[in-house]
């Protein structure tokens, strides 16, 4: 069994901290993601029970905080994350051919995907699988 060890040190990305602060009432924001930029230590508030649309006279709202370390959310785009990335490319690309490993998403990519262009490269990576393995 051949294992595909890569070490993520030294390729910068930017974590987030959250914190969840229970509140009692009903929903305390019009909905369920604000975006402060600039106005805060946090960046964004999130009531998930906007999504869930659960019945409950409480609710929860998370605030995240960016931070420098921890686990990876955000590549940090620059030159010389770029070249290492493709370096790292590299290296995936010989496990795909050889190995039949694929890569996909952030952390495969360093690169920022929404969640729809998350779905939609996940659907294309799965379709290139079923092409190259012959399931229909």
């Amino acid at each position: 069994m051949n294992i595909l060890i890569i070490v993520w040190e030294n390729w910068p990305w930017r974590s987030l901290a959250f914190d969840f602060k229970h509140v009692e009432q009903e929903r305390i924001q019009p909905n369920v993601q604000i975006n402060y930029p600039n106005d805060f230590d946090y960046t964004r508030t999130v009531e998930i029970k906007h999504v869930t649309q659960q019945d409950h006279p409480h609710t929860v709202i998370s605030y995240e905080y960016p931070k420098a370390e921890g686990d990876p959310y955000y590549p940090i785009p620059t030159e010389n994350n770029h070249a290492l990335y493709l370096k790292y490319k590299e290296l995936a690309d010989e496990e795909m051919a050889k190995n039949h490993v694929y890569f996909c998403g952030r952390l495969a990519e360093y690169k920022y995907f929404n969640t729809d262009e998350v779905l939609e490269n996940a659907l294309r990576t799965f379709e290139m699988i079923r092409k190259n393995h012959g399931h229909q």
